[in-house]
């Protein structure tokens, strides 16, 4: 019998998830849909879960959080989340979501920054 998968409960702010959304095109707003509806059933699978860095080259420190890419395995988008014990178990707390990298030249904040700002 194959043993169960490790997940994490995800606990989304509603402020900062529609302000996300509200700045996601169209499959940007598809990825972060879908995730979120996985994650309120199921929880965020452990083996999805990849620590963001301390001090990463964009200036970004992110060393306590943990990221996942969307869609999985290395998808254009990401969510960012910061654990935090709940009722004696450990939860996630959403930070943030968007694109993982911008073309070069842009302007436009990625997920990490987002993350880090908040």
């Amino acid at each position: 019998m194959p043993e169960k998968e490790l997940r994490f409960p995800a606990l989304f702010g509603e402020e900062w998830w529609t302000a996300d959304l509200d700045r996601a095109g169209t499959s940007g707003r598809g990825a972060a849909e879908a995730a979120r509806g996985a994650y309120d059933r199921l929880g965020v699978p452990r083996e999805e879960l990849r620590p963001c860095e301390d001090e990463a080259r964009d200036g970004t420190d992110l060393g306590r959080c943990f990221k996942v890419y969307l869609p999985p395995p290395i998808g254009r988008f990401g969510m960012v989340f910061l654990p935090e014990v709940v009722e004696k178990k450990i939860a996630l707390r959403y930070l943030a979501f968007g694109v993982r990298h911008h073309p070069k030249g842009s302007h436009a904040e990625t997920v990490y920054e987002i993350a880090h700002r908040r």
